[in-house]
């Protein structure tokens, strides 16, 4: 690996003695590959007992492990059915950062500003789901977004909006409203090195602070978005100060209203100290957390942890609910496509992008839909054809398991890789309709999709896109 030269002399300025130990797992190591396990679907010690490859517990998350290159888990059918996502170590230790108390409260208001490609935002929502906790995830980038919600609905989760906007709309809609606010934030991209050779030659001074400039901008609309008492959770994937401690400094003078926190020991006990780049302005920098691939496994990350002091400050008006109800037809087809699937109708039914979907926690928690820039709302059930529902992918893997239709196939079953293909599968004749395709997992089973069971054979509803040829 050819290093900038700039960058090798700012890395050895910055590490000192340590520089030689950085350099060569930086350069002689190979990027480390980890895996999520998707508490939403099945816990992390039911995963390692029945996991097909071996895997290796991080200590600072109970979800996260270390996986072997040769594995290939993230061609695996379980990765299809969203039992793990592929995530780095270090990103993962950025929500493990947050104190365990957080996800006590009830309906927790959770904004991910950059939230593509959805790792944060499924670990957060998953984290938060229990306790009627909702996440809005922003990116905004339309096609990255797109991704982001594919990531959301093959995870199987219920309690994410996605939109696509500038950050400055969010701030204006939903003043001093969100408990926790995350800025995983564009950046230089310093920390990839080993995982992306594009990550060396676009490197640049320029470059690195001009994200120092797009970052400041972030950080002020986040600001204003983060309630009383709640937290703003700031990250990157590089090391340069200007992009780290020096923009958390330089927001910090600017907003007295927000103070560093300690991150969790957990992650403090994996990490090396922020720097102190203030000449004693700011010492609080230190407790900003830093990885390296030469003291924790994983690629470079930056983790900075500010709340909000309780204030008598005035959080404003927040956006009127833009959520689109069903028309009369479409409200009866769909309460009949869900009498008939999973036994009930719900609430919180909405229109989103000519899909009707439902998503109760906008009413529980008051949780505002935005009035553009709304790619999926909660669970996307379906489309109204001529009547009828015909169910989405989201639907089948959120409510899988409480279909009255369910095949259960065995990890090996040479219809796994067929329907996965997007094949036709024989199916047990007693089946009928729409039909929750399960794969078995231990003593539980993880929804991998489904489809509409006539006859002893069931129609593939595997999206195009996703299929595996």
């Amino acid at each position: 690996m050819q290093l900038p030269q700039v960058f090798e002399k700012r890395m050895k300025q910055l590490l000192g003695a340590e520089y030689g130990a950085f350099y060569e797992a930086l350069c002689t190591e190979s990027a480390v590959k980890g895996l999520r396990v998707n508490r939403h679907k099945v816990s992390a010690e039911t995963f390692l007992q029945n996991a097909p490859f071996s895997l290796t517990p991080l200590s600072y998350t109970v979800d996260g492990f270390i996986v072997s290159e040769d594995a290939q888990a993230g061609k695996h059918p379980y990765h299809h059915a969203g039992a793990y996502y592929m995530q780095d170590p270090g990103a993962m230790a950025t929500v493990a950062a947050l104190p365990a108390e957080l996800w006590e409260q009830q309906g927790l208001k959770i904004l991910d500003l950059c939230a593509a490609p959805g790792g944060k935002t499924t670990q957060l929502a998953a984290l938060c789901a229990p306790n009627g906790g909702a996440v809005l995830a922003n990116e905004y980038n339309a096609a990255r977004s797109r991704i982001l919600a594919g990531n959301v609905e093959r995870m199987g989760l219920a309690n994410v909006c996605v939109t696509n906007l500038d950050s400055k709309y969010l701030a204006e809609w939903y003043p001093a409203f969100f408990d926790l606010v995350v800025v995983d934030a564009p950046c230089s991209g310093e920390g990839m090195y080993r995982k992306n050779d594009l990550a060396i030659s676009e490197w640049s001074p320029e470059n690195v602070a001009m994200c120092a400039v797009r970052q400041k901008e972030i950080l002020e609309n986040a600001e204003k978005c983060v309630a009383a008492g709640g937290y703003l959770l700031y990250s990157t994937c590089t090391y340069s100060t200007e992009e780290n401690e020096e923009t958390v400094a330089d927001f910090l003078a600017r907003h007295s209203s927000f103070r560093l926190c300690a991150c969790s020991d957990a992650v403090v006990a994996h990490t090396a100290d922020g720097m102190d780049i203030s000449g004693g302005k700011c010492p609080a920098l230190v407790l900003c957390r830093r990885f390296y691939p030469h003291v924790s496994p994983g690629e470079g990350q930056f983790v900075a942890l500010l709340r909000r002091d309780g204030d008598d400050r005035n959080g404003g008006k927040l956006v009127k609910d833009a959520a689109v109800p069903l028309g009369k037809t479409e409200r009866a087809a769909v309460d009949t496509f869900l009498r008939e699937t999973v036994g009930c109708s719900m609430d919180g039914l909405c229109l989103c992008g000519g899909n009707a979907a439902v998503f109760p926690l906008r009413e529980q928690t008051v949780f505002p839909l935005p009035p553009f820039g709304v790619v999926s709302v909660g669970v996307t059930l379906g489309e109204v054809r001529k009547g009828r529902m015909v169910p989405h992918h989201h639907f089948f893997m959120v409510y899988g398991g409480a279909l009255s239709s369910k095949c259960l196939l065995d990890l090996d079953d040479v219809s796994v890789a067929c329907y996965l293909a997007g094949e036709e599968i024989a199916v047990d004749p007693a089946l009928s309709g729409y039909t929750s395709l399960r794969l078995k997992l231990g003593e539980t089973a993880v929804t991998l999709g489904g489809g509409k069971a006539v006859g002893g054979r069931l129609k593939n509803y595997y999206p195009k896109g996703l299929r595996v040829h």
